[in-house]
């Protein structure tokens, strides 16, 4: 059944409030988003926000779902690639880069989600550190990684070393493409996991 034009403006206001709420997010955290400035940006009421989203940390926990369901389609080409392992790990690692360096939803969605035990919003956290734990468990297999690494360990650092990266890219005035700086940081943390 074909949507109504109602409908389609329904969904297309609450894409603009969402694009814009992830704008607002990125730029000035939690605390500092004003559901009235994402109203006057988009010349709607405060109101008209509330129908969408029933409050500002519904609104932020939307961002960050919208953010993280975007990993699910990058995995699954992965997978479909047949990538493994080292490969596997390296492809997501860049694409993340991109993504968090290119799609303000995402960069909204790390900065929520860094805040996010104060204000109740999701944790994606975990399913990342079990993505890149699969990988470290496919390139152990694989004979890629020394079977002596501790891999449930090793995940945990690789995401903390991935979200720290994005941190410092947002803070600093002149960070240097994140994409380049992850390619550059790959080559010795393989030394150290390859098999002697």
């Amino acid at each position: 059944m074909a949507a109504t034009s109602r409908q389609r403006q329904k969904a297309a206001t609450r894409a603009a409030i969402l694009h814009t709420a992830a704008e607002e997010f990125d730029a000035n955290g939690y605390s500092a988003t004003s559901v009235a400035h994402i109203a006057d940006r988009l010349g709607l009421t405060k109101g008209s926000v509330y129908f969408h989203f029933p409050s500002k940390a519904e609104l932020a926990a939307e961002v960050v779902r919208s953010g993280s369901s975007a990993w699910e389609p990058i995995v699954r080409a992965i997978d479909d690639d047949g990538l493994t392992g080292l490969d596997a790990l390296e492809r997501l690692s860049a694409e993340a880069a991109r993504r968090f360096r290119d799609d303000v939803a995402l960069r909204a969605a790390a900065r929520l989600t860094a805040q996010g035990a104060a204000e109740g919003l999701p944790d994606p956290f975990a399913s990342w550190i079990g993505v890149v734990r699969r990988c470290l468990d496919r390139a152990v297999g694989a004979g890629e990684v020394r079977t002596d690494i501790d891999v449930d360990s090793l995940a945990w650092h690789l995401v903390a070393t991935f979200l720290g990266m994005q941190e410092l890219a947002r803070r600093l005035p002149d960070p240097g493409d994140l994409v380049d700086r992850l390619e550059r940081l790959w080559p010795s943390l393989l030394d150290g996991l390859r098999p002697r």
